[in-house]
């Protein structure tokens, strides 16, 4: 996908930067130099393929979400291409240069798929140093052969199993043979997305407060009696109308019993009057996802005794959980 109407320039997804993603790129550079200290004479590169897209039946795609370790290193949402990060000759990490390898133009595709962003199109989003066909990748294999080349890459499940089997597999096989010439990049990846800069945060107050707004909606809409699917569907829209992309995951709407049941998510019966409503739900914006649970009565209005006890398991609860987490006093 181009450039959508949200688009800001200088940013990649909305609310982050290329700035924010060079950081991120060049904060993994060196935790690989800081892991291969001592090593000289030696280049690296890291491979990170995107998802593909996949169908449900024949031509009928699921809604694309892209591999997010990718996604979180170069904020690229197409599928079927490669990112690459490889160290500078006579320069010491965490210097290097960013590339994607894309989908090329293709006229008669775009006519189904929509425009594609080509090769300068993804230099002018991205920020990358340069950009290439997807097919231009195979030239790079010799390189990334040679013995004083490791290659970060995540081999033993790859997130494109295509791409993996045209361009990674006999290399990895071929490297895995000597010494430490391919090393899994994922944990690495992850260490650098524990921590959250200041509008990754931005992004997840974003995502959480039109959840919360989405709950409240869905809430004034319980009616009893009142199908889950309902709900379901209008929690949704809440969402989906306040900017969200898609939903996090698919939600639990159970009434009465069926909340017991941690994964319920038929969503399909019916809620009767008296009976409890559980919502898990979350929405996902801007490339950040929100994860929020509540329960209520469908119609509004709890009984005395039913209100008694679902405090008193709520206080026991939260004085049993600042027991194991006590408040740090200043």
């Amino acid at each position: 996908m181009c450039r959508h109407a949200w688009h800001v320039e200088g940013e990649v997804t909305p609310g982050l930067s290329q700035v924010e993603y060079a950081l991120r790129r060049h904060k993994l550079m060196s935790l690989i130099h800081k892991e291969t200290q001592g090593q000289s004479g030696t280049d690296h590169t890291v491979v990170v393929l995107s998802s593909p897209t996949y169908y449900m039946s024949n031509d009928i795609p699921y809604t694309f979400h892209q591999d997010n370790n990718f996604l979180y290193l170069c904020g690229f949402q197409e599928p079927d291409s490669i990112l690459v990060l490889q160290s500078l000759p006579g320069k010491q990490l965490p210097c290097h240069k960013a590339m994607l390898f894309v989908p090329g133009r293709d006229p008669s595709r775009e006519l189904w798929d929509g425009p594609r962003s080509g090769t300068d199109g993804t230099i002018a989003l991205t920020g990358v140093d340069e950009a290439y066909t997807r097919e231009e990748f195979q030239h790079l294999l010799p390189k990334l052969k040679a013995e004083n080349n490791t290659v970060w890459y995540d081999w033993m499940k790859p997130s494109h199993a295509q791409l993996h089997a045209d361009y990674m597999q006999h290399l990895t096989e071929a490297k895995s043979r000597s010494k430490n010439k391919v090393r899994g990049v994922q944990q690495l990846i992850q260490r650098l997305r524990l921590i959250k800069s200041p509008a990754e945060i931005k992004r997840m107050q974003i995502a959480g407060k039109l959840t919360s707004q989405a709950f409240i909606e869905t809430m004034f809409a319980s009616k009893a009696p009142v199908e889950e699917a309902f709900l379901y569907a209008k929690f949704e829209y809440e969402c989906r109308t306040r900017g969200a992309d898609i939903l996090a995951y698919p939600p639990v709407v159970a009434g009465g019993n069926r909340s017991n049941t941690l994964h319920y998510v038929k969503n399909n019966q019916l809620i009767k009057d008296g009976e409890m409503v559980l919502l898990d739900g979350g929405c996902e914006s801007s490339c950040y996802v929100s994860d929020i649970t509540r329960t209520w009565p469908v119609n509004g209005r709890l009984l005395e005794n039913t209100a008694l006890t679902m405090l008193a398991i709520t206080l026991g609860w939260m004085c049993m959980t600042l027991q194991i987490c006590p408040v740090p006093s200043h």
